[in-house]
This record gives structure tokens, C-alpha cells and sequence, in this order.
């Protein structure tokens, strides 16, 4: 993790405030290049309702009311068209939260913390795009552009856990990839697409990741299937389909995770490292309906994750659903609210959040 001080960091929002609030945000041009700033800034008011205890005749609730917006992200991107007709380009994304000082526990120091998101280098023409750095996996990526959420504090894949931890973090065998090379078709004509990754290991066991895609969209259907595998030498696959029907202000999306072993280790269910994993069967999916009508959305979500065969603990499986809404004061800032809750196939009970927050892109 890095950080900004703290005149940096009203720099940015100068920059990005001082300038029109439409998409890019910032935009420069020269003959051959372009660079944009553009990303989001999210805060949140949280109340959780956590349950401290598990295998016991008396749950014991933790009540957590506070502010969150380390979802937020602003980025760089940019191309430049060299001589033999193709682009080149770049993407650096970070992660922020504005509501967190930074400061270190003797409270002298005044930083905002920055993390890591996309950081790549590629070319793109009309042979597809190919990139190299660190991205998003496919397998992460339609699983965000299938949540209505994405990055604010009801997403499917943070608090309800009704897409697998898949979908979250950076490092081999989770969403965000590194050291990787990712190669994305050209969209042909009838919306049909391809994309490939292979990430390399840099222990000594070089045991390189890769993974596989499909996509289609038309108008009023988009349809996906993954294959995810960590190459290690335990049980570390993962499986995905999913997709989503649309019109008339509506739309039925979702999508099913088959775990062969990576679902397990990444929900971190299994005791065992990824060697000599045996942890399997965690499968994970999730339905929604969202229903726009002007400047209104309406969200409901609901999903499971099944028990894992072998894992650390019995029972291990959940069921999480939310309900939502969204209002939009314009193309760029909405606020939204809504609660969901999880509840634990073992004694624990359940877990719940209610959450009122606004979204400013940019």
C-alpha cells in the first residue's frame, strides 16, 4: 500500500472538479495520443449486524455502524497510434478511500492510503487487444458487469458473498491477476468474443495460472462461460456460466460457479495449502431483477453457496439475498440504499447490513 499526502490528494479532486463531469473526465490530446482520467468516488453509511459466535445455543450479536469508501478508484488510461497502424496502450487504477484519514495509530501522520488496482501496458488493433500486467481475470470481470452494484457496498461479491471471493482481490488464483498476459478477440459481428489469460508464477514451483472465455451480446441477451485454473497441484479449478435477459426497463441476470478447488481456497474454507487441497464442491450462484423506471432502479438479488465437500469446518455453505434501490440525480451521481442479509447452513445464524451511500463517477 502507498500514500498520498494530503494537498496531493485535493489536487486530484481539484482537477477532477474543475473540470466538466462527463465521461472521460479529464481528457488530453496530441496528433497521435490520448490520455483520459476518469473512475468513481463512493462513500457509504454501513450499519452490520455481525454474529460473533458459531455452534452455540445463543448467537451473540456485533452491531458496526460506520462510514466506507474504499471502493472508490480513480485511473489513467491512454493509447497512442504508432506507425504500423496499431494502438498502444496503458491503464493505472487506484483504490481510495475518502473517508479514511490515513493516520497512523500515534495520529501523526495525515496520508490517504492508495491500493493497487489494474496496471498494464498493451496493444490493441485489429487483431483484438493483448495486455500485460496486472488485470482483471475474464471470470472476474463478467461476474462485476453481471452485479448492478459492481464496487459499492451492497455488490454481490463483498458483504453477501453470493459470488465467490472469484471476484474479489489481487494475486494468483483471485480476480485481479499478476504478471499476467490476457488476450481479448475482436467482437465479431453477430457480439460474439473470446478472451484467454496466463499468468506466471514467479515461486519456485512456476505452477502458471490460465484461464478461458466466452461472451455474447445482442440487445436483449448476453450470455458467458469461464474456466478459471490455478495450475497448482491440488484440486484448484473453477467453472462459470451465466448471463442476462433484458427489456422494457427490465432485466433477469445471474450466473453458476462449479468449484473444483479454487472457489474453496479463495472463500478460504479449506485448512490445507494449494498443493495438497482437497477442498471442493462449493459451488456459488446467484439470480437477480432489476427494473428501471427513469431515474429509479430497483434491485433484488438472491443466491447460495453449497457446503464444501472436505472442508475445514462442517456446514460450511450460506444463503444471501438483498434488496435495493437506486436513484439517479443525474449521469454522473446517484444515491442508493437497501439491506441484505446471510444466513449460515451451521448454528451461527445470520448476518445482516443495511446501507444508504451515494456514488459520484466521473
Amino acid at each position: 500500500m502507498q500514500y498520498l499526502k494530503i494537498w496531493q490528494w485535493f489536487a486530484i479532486l481539484a482537477l477532477i472538479f474543475l473540470c466538466p463531469l462527463n465521461s472521460p473526465a479529464v481528457e488530453w490530446k496530441g496528433d497521435n495520443w490520448n490520455v483520459n482520467l476518469n473512475g468513481a468516488l463512493r462513500v457509504s453509511y454501513n450499519d452490520d449486524d455481525i454474529d460473533t459466535e458459531t455452534n452455540t445455543d445463543t448467537d451473540t450479536k456485533k452491531s458496526n455502524k460506520y462510514l466506507s469508501g474504499n471502493i472508490s478508484h480513480f485511473q489513467f488510461t491512454g493509447s497512442r497510434t504508432l506507425k504500423m497502424g496499431i494502438n498502444g496502450i496503458f491503464k493505472t487504477e487506484w483504490g481510495l478511500d475518502p473517508t479514511d484519514t490515513g493516520k497512523t495509530a500515534d495520529g501523526e501522520k495525515d496520508n490517504l492510503s492508495l491500493t493497487d488496482l489494474d496496471q498494464y501496458l498493451g496493444l490493441e488493433g485489429g487483431f483484438g487487444m493483448l495486455r500485460v500486467g496486472t488485470m482483471l481475470t475474464p471470470y472476474m470481470q463478467t461476474g462485476i458487469m453481471m452485479d448492478p452494484y459492481r464496487r459499492d457496498a451492497l455488490a454481490a461479491r463483498f458483504f453477501p458473498q453470493i459470488q465467490s471471493n472469484l471476484h474479489t482481490g489481487t494475486a494468483k488464483g483471485r480476480g485481479r491477476t499478476t504478471n499476467s498476459i490476457r488476450y481479448d478477440s475482436p467482437i465479431s459481428g453477430q457480439g460474439m468474443a473470446a478472451q484467454m489469460f496466463y499468468g506466471i508464477d514467479e515461486s519456485s514451483d512456476n505452477d502458471n495460472s490460465f484461464g478461458t472465455g466466452f461472451t455474447f451480446n445482442s440487445q436483449y441477451m448476453s450470455l458467458f462461460a469461464q474456466w478459471y485454473d490455478n495450475n497448482e497441484s491440488g484440486k484448484d479449478k473453477a467453472y462459470k456460466f451465466g448471463g442476462e435477459i433484458k427489456g422494457g426497463g427490465a432485466a433477469l441476470f445471474g450466473q453458476y460457479e462449479y468449484d473444483d478447488g479454487l472457489i474453496s481456497m479463495a472463500d478460504n474454507l479449506s485448512n490445507a495449502d494449494v498443493d495438497t487441497n482437497t477442498t471442493y464442491g462449493a459451488d456459488t450462484w446467484h439470480a437477480g431483477l432489476k427494473y428501471t423506471n427513469g431515474k429509479i432502479l430497483v434491485i433484488g438479488q438472491y443466491g447460495q453457496r453449497e457446503d464444501s465437500k472436505n472442508g475445514a469446518i462442517p456446514e460450511d455453505g450460506l444463503t444471501g439475498w438483498l434488496m435495493g434501490m437506486s436513484v439517479y440525480l443525474d449521469d454522473t451521481f446517484y444515491l442508493y440504499t437497501g439491506y441484505t442479509q446471510k444466513d449460515y447452513n451451521n448454528d451461527r445464524g445470520s448476518d445482516s447490513r443495511f446501507t444508504l451511500g451515494g456514488t459520484l463517477t466521473f
